[in-house]
């Protein structure tokens, strides 16, 4: 609940520039504001402390604050002032909704960041194998069926919009470095344990469940190596979905949607369909076989490596929210509310988003060659990007040339 360190606005107002933010962050709650006041709590809160910070309000002195807020929550009943200012309009009377609203929002999160990990990774897992795999034993498997490969994988992942997220009780963070830092981990992982079995089988001395690389005077690899290979990384590629998107270990996270599981699961007996009977494969069912029982295997190793790797970047997502229900709220002592508010802080602190991910910089620098070499012909030419008419050669390399050292800028907040 709110601590009991609630401030006057005047306090707030008067105080010394070098310790006005330590006072708004240290305070459970201000009385007595203005509009300006409001305003300027949520943009220390937001741009000097980088929280994700929200508002509520009702009225016309609330529209300043709801405006710089990232979520302006209007209340039912608010002015037209405020809703306008707001990105959120509650349509019922209360704040519950506000509950639901950062459920949903939680759960958006988790399948869209899922998504861009496993997209990033399964394209590394591809891109290594396959040209490590054709450096190695000049064994290319046919560009078609690639083109094939990344259409299926594109098509099983459409589902991963209505995959079964669960709300993480921590807010997660758009941390561009820990997304790229899984997807590393995922990509060189599966790569590696990829090439690891591919190899293996190429020297079984187990003649049955051997591949040929090399081919017959080293002339290529036999088209049941290139199907076993294709149908291992449609493998590898569709169960590493399940692992992605499980904030915990796999068999203990909440299920998949059955929309997901049935498209990855349809996607597989096609894969396997397609390597065991398509003419100018024909794999082997003990083959087939083999690439099921090491995918599995290897998927649950990667999952268990994965807790490890995420709790070393510092990208854990704690405990999930299993219900949509509100607790009720209990009687509490001062102590329990002072504990409370250390762990509230404490998650604020952790939930701190960089400079770097909230403001990103876009350089443009212009080049006078660059226009001259989209010339339309005639006198129609292109000047930094802009179609100019009747202007000619000379006119547009002197309107091209940029002083040394000159640059344009823009910058883009980031909505975090």
């Amino acid at each position: 609940g709110l601590g009991t360190n609630v401030l006057p606005g005047e306090e707030m107002r008067n105080a010394p520039s070098e310790t006005k933010n330590d006072i708004i962050w240290n305070a459970d709650g201000f009385a007595a504001v203005l509009p300006s006041d409001k305003r300027e709590i949520v943009l220390v809160l937001r741009n000097h402390f980088g929280l994700v910070t929200g508002m509520t309000g009702d009225g016309v002195n609330d529209a300043a604050a709801l405006s710089a807020a990232q979520v302006g929550i209007a209340v039912a009943g608010a002015t037209d002032a405020a809703k306008n200012a707001a990105d959120l309009i509650l349509t019922e009377e209360g704040l519950s909704p506000i509950y639901g609203a950062v459920l949903e929002s939680r759960r958006i999160f988790a399948r869209i960041k899922a998504y861009v990990v496993y997209r990033v990774a399964a394209s590394i897992v591809l891109v290594l194998t396959l040209s490590i795999v054709i450096f190695v034993t000049s064994c290319a498997v046919d560009s078609l069926m690639i083109i094939i490969l990344a259409l299926l994988n594109d098509v099983s992942m459409i589902p991963v919009a209505y995959d079964n997220a669960k709300a993480t009780t921590k807010p997660q963070l758009p941390v561009a470095k820990t997304l790229v830092l899984q997807s590393l981990f995922y990509g060189l992982v599966q790569a590696g344990l990829s090439l690891m079995f591919i190899f293996s089988m190429a020297n079984n001395r187990d003649e049955r469940f051997a591949i040929d690389l090399n081919g017959p005077n080293n002339e290529g690899c036999t088209g049941e190596a290139r199907g076993f290979i294709w149908f291992h990384l449609v493998m590898v590629t569709e169960l590493m979905i399940f692992s992605v998107r499980a904030p915990r270990f796999v068999l203990l996270s909440p299920p998949p949607s059955m929309y997901l599981a049935g498209s990855v699961l349809l996607t597989l007996i096609l894969g396997g369909l397609l390597a065991g009977f398509l003419q100018m494969w024909t794999v082997p069912g003990g083959d087939i076989g083999w690439i099921i029982l090491f995918n599995v295997a290897s998927f649950l190793v990667v999952d268990l490596m994965k807790l490890q790797f995420r709790k070393m970047i510092g990208e854990e997502p704690g405990d999930v929210i299993l219900s949509d229900d509100l607790l009720t709220p209990t009687t509490r002592t001062e102590t329990q509310k002072t504990v409370e508010k250390g762990e509230r802080y404490r998650t604020h602190r952790e939930s701190i988003v960089g400079d770097a991910d909230r403001n990103h910089v876009v350089e443009v620098k212009s080049k006078s060659g660059l226009p001259a070499f989209f010339s339309l012909g005639g006198e129609t030419m292109m000047d930094n990007g802009y179609v100019n008419v009747r202007k000619g050669v000379a006119g547009l390399a002197a309107s091209s040339v940029v002083p040394s050292g000159t640059r344009r800028t823009k910058q883009v907040s980031s909505p975090y």
